[in-house]
């Protein structure tokens, strides 16, 4: 299967499954909201009946920003630690919500809200396990690149007048640092469609097995993965765009700018299921042609009967 049929399998599955999109989108808006509710009423008793909230309804203002800031530190200091919970939360929903998502995914056309709970109760243990192993890995990444590369490079260059280079490298640290991110999200998806489609409860043989499969076919998978993630990116510069030339000037508008947001947010995560649509269809398509996977016993009638006419051995073909 080339990268191109793998994209178009992926984003079809993920338009056929729209009701997955918007569970997805419902569930994480939910999560999101319940965190943003502490800070909209921290805005709205500072800012309270003002002219203020009229000028932020139509712009920024970093005079407010640095006052709120000021008189709200012990609020942001709490709320900080709101946001990491947080983020354990959508890590953890994701992961459950996402076992039934790669279910569906493998078992194709007709799969349904039965599949997706099937999933969700068979592999979300898996995935879990598969994610935290993952989890460890996006720490050594961070904790390298920002700590230990980060000062050395600060100290290689603290008597130099070399800013170009010092420069250059720091582009580099950065650059490598989301290309490794990138592999291990490669790693994760292509280990939970070993879970899957491969019956593997072992996270760590997941892991393995979807590392080798990245390695071994890093161009293809990259490409898919790269198309999908500037696919994702194009919907934020359309948000930009239009941010740009529409400005907040009543309530109208700023009902418009979040009604567009939202359905920017909700493509967005299409274009994320339609990544994990193609990885299963791609991790598939190799199965089926090594004839390995629980999913690749349909390709084997069909390679018998070939093998009857032709009288070829299976490993021939």
């Amino acid at each position: 299967m080339t990268p191109g049929r793998a994209i178009s399998s992926g984003v079809a599955a993920a338009a056929r499954n729209k009701w997955m999109v918007t569970l997805f989108y419902g569930a994480n808006l939910l999560v999101a909201a319940a965190l943003a509710a502490p800070m909209y009423s921290a805005i709205a008793q500072h800012v309270g009946h003002s002219r203020v909230g009229e000028e932020l309804a139509r712009g920024f203002n970093a005079a407010w920003l640095v006052e709120f800031t000021i008189s709200s530190a012990d609020f942001l200091k709490g709320f900080s630690t709101s946001i990491a919970y947080a983020g354990i939360i959508f890590l953890a929903l994701n992961a459950v919500l996402s076992a039934g998502a790669f279910e569906v995914f493998a078992q194709g056309e007709g799969a349904k809200l039965h599949a997706f709970g099937r999933g969700v109760g068979k592999y979300f243990g898996s995935f879990a396990r598969v994610v935290l192993v993952a989890s460890f890995f996006y720490f050594v990444v961070f904790w390298f690149f920002n700590g230990p590369l980060d000062r050395w490079l600060d100290r290689a260059f603290r008597d130099s007048t070399a800013d170009r280079w010092h420069f250059t490298l720091n582009l580099v640290r950065v650059a490598l640092t989301a290309f490794l991110v990138m592999v291990v999200n490669m790693m994760v998806d292509y280990a939970k469609a070993e879970v899957v489609t491969g019956e593997r409860a072992s996270a760590l043989g997941a892991l393995g097995q979807g590392a080798g499969f990245v390695i071994g076919r890093f161009g293809r998978v990259l490409a898919i993965y790269a198309a999908l993630a500037v696919m994702s990116l194009l919907t934020i510069a359309v948000y930009l765009i239009f941010a740009r030339y529409v400005p907040q000037s009543s309530v109208l508008t700023v009902l418009v700018w979040f009604l567009v947001a939202q359905a920017l947010l909700w493509v967005r995560w299409m274009l994320r299921l339609a990544s994990w649509g193609a990885a299963v269809s791609y991790y598939k398509a190799v199965a089926a042609e090594r004839g390995t996977g629980a999913y690749a016993s349909a390709a084997v009638p069909e390679r018998k009967q070939v093998q009857n006419r032709l009288g070829t051995p299976p490993s021939k073909l």
